[in-house]
């Protein structure tokens, strides 16, 4: 019951946030959405930085997990990479609006310590999109092009698709993403 309460706490806290920004969102609010008093909350987190800092571990392992899968299969063209990455990584974000609106926009209310560690991570994110664009630059792709620039571009396009995308929309996730890496790698 309790991993239970804590999970619905947390999306309905990362809603909130994602939606009304970190600021806007009160911990009443947080409480009138799940339907608990204010101090039922805390038998479940400590303060509302740590409910944030819950919210983007979870952002970010699922991220991280993802980079994980897609380093093991080693067997993958570049290009083929860059393709399941694109999957990856849109998949995880239209499953986690929220989260990802807070790794993105809500990183500077965490305290200095956890900043620290969240901008790492997305360091790490962002260098292994690099790194494939690197190996992909080797194949004759993205030529005369900076890689880092090139996996920012990509990084902040697929980053803008939880703005539009609909999953009751005409195309699923999936579609779009093969849409996306057309665009990038004209095949």
């Amino acid at each position: 019951m309790r991993d239970n309460k804590q999970e619905q706490i947390s999306e309905i806290a990362a809603e909130l946030i994602s939606t009304e920004g970190y600021k806007g969102t009160s911990l009443q609010k947080i409480a009138d959405k799940v339907g608990v008093h204010k101090s039922t909350l805390f038998h479940y987190i400590k303060s509302k930085k740590d409910l944030l800092v819950h919210i983007l571990e979870q952002s970010g392992d699922t991220l991280a997990a993802n980079l994980e899968r897609l380093s093991s299969l080693e067997e993958l063209k570049p290009e083929e990479k860059l393709r399941v990455a694109f999957e990856y990584h849109l998949s995880s974000v239209i499953e986690d609006i929220g989260g990802l609106n807070i790794y993105l926009y809500e990183m500077k209310m965490l305290p200095p310590k956890y900043r620290k560690i969240y901008t790492q991570k997305r360091k790490n994110y962002e260098k292994y999109f690099e790194s494939i664009v690197t190996e992909m630059k080797k194949s004759g792709f993205f030529e005369g092009l900076d890689a880092k620039i090139v996996a920012f571009a990509i990084l902040g396009m697929l980053n803008s698709i939880p703005r539009w995308y609909r999953p009751e929309g005409r195309l699923t996730i999936k579609e779009v993403s093969d849409v996306l890496f057309k665009i990038i790698v004209k095949k």
